[in-house]
Order: C-alpha cells, then structure tokens, then sequence
C-alpha cells in the first residue's frame, strides 16, 4: 500500500508540477504581451512627438507667409538690397523646415497649386501672365496656393454677343 500511496503521491506531485509549469508559462506569455504593448505604446508616443512639432513648425510657418509675401512685394516696388538680403534669410530659414517658394509666372494654370485673381486676354491661353503671390509648398504639399493672372486668347464677340449685353 505504501507503493500505492507513493504512486499516488507522485503522481499528484506530477500534476503539481504541470500545474506549476502552466501558470508559469501562462504569466510568462501576460508579461511578453505587457511589454510589448508598453513597446508600442513608446513608440506611438515618439510618432505623436514628432507629429507636433511639425504641426507646430507648420503653423509658425503659415503665419510668417503673409510677412514674407508683402516683402517680397515691397521689394518689387522699392528695390533695396538690404530688403532683398532679408528676404534671402528668410527663404533660407524656409528652406531649413522643408518649405519652398514655388514662382508660377509662365507655368500653366493648376487649379491645386494657384488661384486665378484676373484674367489677362491677348496672351497665351492657360499660361500664368502675373503673379500676384506665391505659392509655398512643404514637402510636396501645398501650405499658401499662388494667386495668379492667367492668360487668354483675344476673341472676337459676334453682333449678338453684344447686343446681349
């Protein structure tokens, strides 16, 4: 009977054992779950990071076009260099965020990028005469359309054409 018993007991330290074995392997698997979620978690947060600062960077930016625009246009009408040398700066810090000025004059018309303010006839049909402001891209993405004069072929109105207006 003692054999018996010493079976029994073996056998039920056996099943101890294999319970054992299965909580371990069940709190090893919870904590690879665990630290691979706090993983992830790490990493979402560095993406957010980023994804911050370039929406912060971008709205400095957005606000600083509208100074730059009416620079440029100063130094159309006055042309000083050291407004010119400002304006260098300026692009060069532009170009440091990833941010172009894109100038449209002779280009044709593109709906994405430009936004027609006057119509010039007399020209070549579809293709920017003038310029009004520029167009400003960062990375590839439009941030400020051009605002543009396109050009027109003159045509000839009929009588009724006029007689109508």
């Amino acid at each position: 009977m003692k054999i018996r018993r010493g079976k029994i007991e073996a056998i039920s330290d056996k099943d101890k054992l294999d319970s054992y074995k299965k909580e371990i392997e069940e709190w090893k698997s919870k904590y690879l779950r665990a630290l691979a979620d706090y993983q992830n978690l790490e990493r979402r947060n560095r993406e957010i990071a980023v994804l911050n600062k370039k929406s912060a960077a971008r709205d400095f930016v957005l606000k600083l076009l509208p100074v730059i625009d009416d620079l440029i246009y100063a130094q159309k009408e006055i042309k000083n260099p050291g407004l010119q040398l400002i304006i260098d700066k300026l692009d060069a810090v532009l170009k440091s965020e990833d941010v172009q000025r894109v100038d449209c004059l002779g280009r044709k018309f593109t709906p994405s990028m430009m936004e027609c303010v006057g119509i010039k006839e007399g020209e070549k049909e579809g293709l920017v005469v003038s310029q009004v402001r520029p167009a400003y891209l960062a990375s590839g993405e439009v941030l400020q359309t051009s605002q543009v004069i396109v050009g027109q072929e003159k045509t000839e109105k009929s009588e009724a054409d006029l007689e109508i207006n």
